[in-house]
């Protein structure tokens, strides 16, 4: 797919330009609750990061790299995509456990 050149400047921008703000946000949850599932979503977000702009970094390059080297690095992403997900999925639950054990609720899902 062809794209103007300054596509991947714009995607780099705008993607650092929403998450830093997020990251900044999680982060401020964290210390003002101090709860271990916003380390869990501040690693996702890391991880996606690095996933997304290494993504970008893909369409940058990729006429000029050779196919496999572009393949082995989609698949680097996605497992650091699928880490991520993980990550993600720790926070929400270890947040909804701690919620419930306040409200005295038994803390394992049905």
């Amino acid at each position: 797919m062809l794209m103007e050149e300054e596509v991947t400047v714009l995607l780099r921008v705008g993607l650092i330009f929403v998450m830093i703000p997020v990251v900044v946000l999680v982060i401020s949850l964290m210390i003002k609750f101090k709860k271990q599932g916003y380390g869990w979503f501040l690693s996702h977000l890391i991880l996606f990061t690095f996933g997304a702009l290494t993504w970008i970094r893909i369409l940058e390059t990729r006429a000029f790299t050779s196919s496999m080297y572009n393949s082995l690095t989609i698949t680097a992403i996605g497992v650091m995509w699928a880490v991520s997900m993980v990550c993600f999925a720790i926070g929400l639950l270890s947040l909804s456990y701690l919620k419930k054990e306040k409200e005295g609720v038994d803390t394992y899902p049905q």
